[in-house]
């Protein structure tokens, strides 16, 4: 919509909401340029069972078809469900993809955790994104048919996003945002008519998915916005409790985009 700014999804969301439509060459370009953006994007295979791919094109077209998928954005405390086997890499990287695919008589199970490295001024950010991709780590998980079980659904996000969004409002009228800061209000009242661009989802997405996604989104830059400042706070228990609310409005969110993002085995 123009005139009013667009929203942004973390990559591997983007990810895991391309992979089970990728279907041959020209879904995949479409998915690996929905995924980078304007970033750099390579990818680094571990492990014994190596495809080759060292570009997203080549990974996406390497992952299918896929099963189950998801995204998964960890925090200290709140690891979401990531495999004990890369809880550590995925936990250090703030995000990455679960995905559970067929394999002749059995399965197997791929976890790919991004490395991004963060280049360029604020005006002209820029990225280098390494996926480290482990294809196979079915047997080091302890049920591989629950990879996805850290992971809420739909319609659970659905509920609980709407209340996060309440409680981001309430906080930041708590912050008395309009009084001391007028520029970050207007900024709040923009983001209500925010939405994703069309290039990065894939068409025929479940509207379901894409206003769990879009509501997520604003929460998440609400919150990007609010922290740091307290507006009327005047003693440190205020700002810290005020804090802790946007913490907890951004786990909801979190957790609401990782639900967007899923594909599961129907059953």
């Amino acid at each position: 919509m123009s005139g009013h700014p667009t929203l942004r999804l973390p990559a591997s969301v983007t990810l895991a909401l391309w992979v089970p439509v990728v279907d041959g060459p020209e879904t995949a370009r479409r998915a690996a340029r929905a995924v980078a953006g304007p970033d750099v994007h390579r990818v680094r295979e571990r492990g014994p069972l190596l495809t080759g791919a060292t570009t997203l094109e080549e990974l996406l077209l390497e992952l299918t078809p896929v099963g189950e998928v998801g995204a998964v954005l960890p925090r200290p405390g709140d690891p979401m469900g990531a495999p004990a086997v890369r809880s550590a890499d995925l936990l250090e990287a703030g995000e990455g993809v679960l995905l559970r695919r067929p394999d002749g008589t059995g399965e197997r199970c791929a976890v790919l955790v991004p490395e991004i490295e963060v280049f360029g001024s604020v005006l002209e950010p820029g990225a280098i994104v390494t996926w480290h991709v482990d294809h196979d780590l079915t047997e080091q998980l302890p049920v591989p048919s629950l990879l996805l079980a850290g992971i809420d659904s739909l319609s659970h996000a659905r509920r609980q996003i709407q209340l996060a969004l309440t409680e981001a409002v309430e906080a930041l009228e708590e912050l008395d945002v309009a009084r001391d800061r007028p520029d970050l209000a207007d900024q709040i009242l923009d983001l209500s008519l925010a939405t994703l661009p069309d290039e990065l989802l894939p068409t025929d997405l479940d509207p379901r998915q894409v206003d769990v996604l879009e509501r997520a989104a604003r929460v998440l830059t609400i919150v990007e916005l609010a922290t740091g400042d307290d507006g009327a706070a005047v003693t440190a228990v205020q700002a810290g409790a005020r804090a802790q609310t946007l913490a907890e409005v951004a786990t909801a969110a979190r957790h609401a985009l990782a639900a967007a993002s899923a594909t599961r085995l129907a059953g």
